[in-house]
C-alpha cells in the first residue's frame, strides 16, 4: 500500500463513522477510472501521479465529514469537473442525494461514464450554468452546496441562496486564499495542517448570509 492510500485510510479509521466496508475498493476503482476519463477530457491534473489521488483528491473531498453528517441530506456539487468532491462524499454515504453540477459539456459527459460504470444512483450529473440551474422551476432545493474548486463571483451569490433550502448552507474547501468570501458572514468549520494536503480549511456561508456584494459592507 502507498503512502497516499495508507493516509487516507488512517484518516477514514480516526473518523469514527459507520462507513461502507467497501469503501477503500470503490475508491481504487473510482481512481482508475478517473485516470481513464482523464486521458479523455482533462478533468484533473494529468501531471498528478494516481497514487497522489488517494489524498489530493479523495482525502481533501472526504474532510468535510470531519464536521458534518450527509446521510439522507440533498447535495449540489458546484463546479464538480470529475465528480470531486461529489463522488468520493456518495460513495461514504450511499444514502445521500447528489446533483453533479458542471457548465462543461464534455466534463459531464465523463461523469456521466464514472456513474454509470460505478453503478451509483441518486447522483444525477447536470451541464448546465448555476445562474441558469437556480432558474429552472421543478429543480432540488439542497441542503449543503459544495464548491471545491470554484471561487465565489458576485454572479454565483443569488442563485446559490434560490438553491439552498431555508436552513441550507455552502461550504467551501479553502487552502490560503478566502478573499473571495471575506465579505460575507461565514464560519470555518474545520482547519487543518496537512502533513501532504498542507493547509486547508472548510468554509461554511449560511443562506440567510448569501445577500448580493454591492450589500456587504
Amino acid at each position: 500500500m502507498n503512502k497516499y492510500k495508507e493516509h487516507l485510510v488512517s484518516f477514514l479509521q480516526e473518523l469514527e463513522l459507520e462507513l461502507p466496508e467497501n469503501l477503500v475498493e470503490r475508491l481504487e476503482q473510482f481512481s482508475y477510472i478517473l485516470r481513464e476519463v482523464n486521458q479523455k477530457v482533462n478533468v484533473v491534473s494529468r501531471k498528478m501521479p494516481i497514487e497522489w489521488y488517494w489524498t489530493n483528491h479523495f482525502l481533501d473531498s472526504l474532510l468535510i465529514l470531519k464536521c458534518m453528517t450527509f446521510s439522507g441530506l440533498t447535495v449540489l456539487d458546484f463546479g464538480t469537473g470529475g465528480g470531486l468532491p461529489g463522488i468520493p462524499l456518495k460513495l461514504a454515504v450511499p444514502d445521500m442525494k447528489i446533483v453533479l453540477l458542471d457548465a462543461t459539456h464534455k466534463k459531464i459527459l465523463m461523469v456521466e461514464e464514472i456513474i454509470e460504470e460505478m453503478k451509483l444512483e441518486d447522483c444525477e450529473p447536470v451541464c448546465m450554468r448555476v445562474e441558469d440551474f437556480a432558474a429552472i422551476t421543478r429543480r432540488p432545493s439542497f441542503d449543503v452546496i459544495l464548491c471545491r474548486a470554484v471561487s465565489m463571483e458576485p454572479r454565483y451569490v443569488l442563485p446559490l441562496r434560490r438553491l439552498l433550502k431555508d436552513n441550507g448552507q455552502v461550504i467551501f474547501y479553502k487552502a490560503q486564499m478566502i478573499a473571495d468570501i471575506e465579505p460575507f458572514q461565514y464560519q470555518t468549520l474545520f482547519e487543518t495542517e496537512d502533513e501532504i494536503l498542507g493547509k486547508r480549511r472548510l468554509i461554511s456561508i449560511k443562506r440567510d448570509d448569501l445577500i448580493e456584494i454591492t450589500e456587504v459592507k
